[in-house]
């Protein structure tokens, strides 16, 4: 048996739903009362996180997005016949560029961590203008955004298969989309090309986050 433990509006819960309706695995959503945290005795005994995603497969509990991407795509090898292309990446860096995609990857998830910072602070009243701190946040988000437009191409990070770089850009400038958190990742014409080019993909399209079943 497998189970998702997750948020609908949650990106980093997007990207396991993202990957695992990639790979064609059946898994059941258990929706946290939150939609960024997993708040419940479950996740003080089983993730010391305490914070959605968690997966439990057949027992084996992992917890952090891109540490179970990682899994699955480990685990989980074979590409489920009818896979829209391009093909999905077979892993979650290149190994012959394993450091250079593991700096873009780095790069997007601290993006999309600045992003949640904003997001939960503005819930508090406090604005950019009035936090050195979130200036600072807001800052990174521009600066990361103008530092992945050369490394990116109109097909995706990696040209010529869907790769967990561009799964994970995706998601975040969609969630931050979602929010009105003004990532104005429009502005950088690769990355708006790269967004377009997977869009419609059937992974992508099902799992926004204004959709719930």
């Amino acid at each position: 048996m497998r189970t998702l433990y997750m948020g609908y509006i949650s990106p980093y819960s997007r990207k396991v739903r993202v990957m695992l309706a990639e790979k064609g695995l059946e898994c059941t959503l258990n929706e946290s009362p939150a939609d960024e945290r997993l708040e419940s005795p479950w996740a003080e005994r089983i993730s010391p996180c305490g914070r959605v995603p968690v997966l439990d497969d057949n027992g084996r509990v992992l917890f952090e997005s891109n540490a179970i991407l990682d899994y699955l795509l480990t685990q989980y090898p074979d590409t489920p016949r009818n896979a829209p292309k391009p093909p999905l990446a077979r892993t979650l860096v290149r190994p012959e560029q394993r450091w250079d995609d593991t700096q873009t990857l780095i790069a997007i998830e601290t993006m999309l961590d600045s992003g949640l910072n904003l997001l939960q602070l503005d819930r508090t009243g406090v604005r950019p203008a009035q936090s050195t701190y979130l200036g600072r946040e807001q800052r990174r988000i521009q600066r990361i955004l103008d530092w992945l437009e050369p490394r990116a191409t109109p097909e995706g990070f990696v040209p010529g298969v869907f790769s967990v770089l561009d799964l994970n850009f995706i998601i975040s400038v969609q969630w931050s989309d979602f929010r009105s958190m003004g990532f104005e990742w429009q502005k950088r014409p690769t990355l708006a090309k790269l967004v377009a080019f997977h869009a419609k993909r059937p992974s992508i399209a099902t799992t926004g986050p204004e959709i719930h079943p």
